[in-house]
């Protein structure tokens, strides 16, 4: 039988430095770490959050929108930057600030149903030094792009009300 092998404080140094890393690391998934912006709109429907995301991306193309990130098992989704002026969707290097917009839609369990936050953000300046979301913020009320974020938020209700009728829609908290 071999000799029992002896470890030292460094062993044990290394073991929890990987531990600690493998705690703080992102391991993937196509959702962001960040959770909805300041401003969004949150509600409950009747439904798993990986249903209402399959049903948000069909509401979404329907409406012209072109979808850019998408995984239902993660409750996520994210159209590409569009021009409200010209309804088409364009590139990242964009400059009319005041008509382009990016819709997310953030699901998150709730008992039996589910919880999804929406948002229609607008760049407020083009920085390649800061971070894209640092630089975005939720349209105004009755802008276009909130009145396409509504149209489409009604069509989710409508498809899958919460047991019980219609919750009020509440401010945005993080999934």
């Amino acid at each position: 039988m071999a000799p029992a092998r002896k470890r030292g404080p460094a062993a044990a140094l290394g073991l929890a430095a990987a531990l600690a890393l493998a705690a703080c690391a992102h391991f993937g998934g196509l959702r962001p770490y960040y959770g909805p912006i300041p401003g969004s709109i949150s509600f409950l429907l009747g439904a798993p959050e990986d249903s209402v995301i399959i049903a948000a991306a069909r509401v979404v193309d329907s409406a012209g929108l072109q979808v850019a990130v998408y995984d239902p098992s993660e409750g996520y989704l994210e159209t590409k930057w569009y021009d409200l002026g010209t309804r088409r969707t364009v590139g990242d290097g964009a400059r009319d600030l005041d008509r382009i917009v990016k819709l997310r839609f953030f699901g998150g369990p709730v008992a039996r149903y589910s919880r999804l936050w929406v948002e229609c953000v607008r760049r407020i300046a083009v920085d390649p030094s800061e971070p894209e979301r640092s630089l975005e913020r939720m349209v105004p009320d009755r802008s276009p792009g909130r009145v396409l974020l509504d149209s489409i938020a009604a069509k989710l209700q409508a498809r899958y009300p919460p047991p019980g009728g219609a919750a009020p829609a509440g401010p945005a908290a993080k999934p």
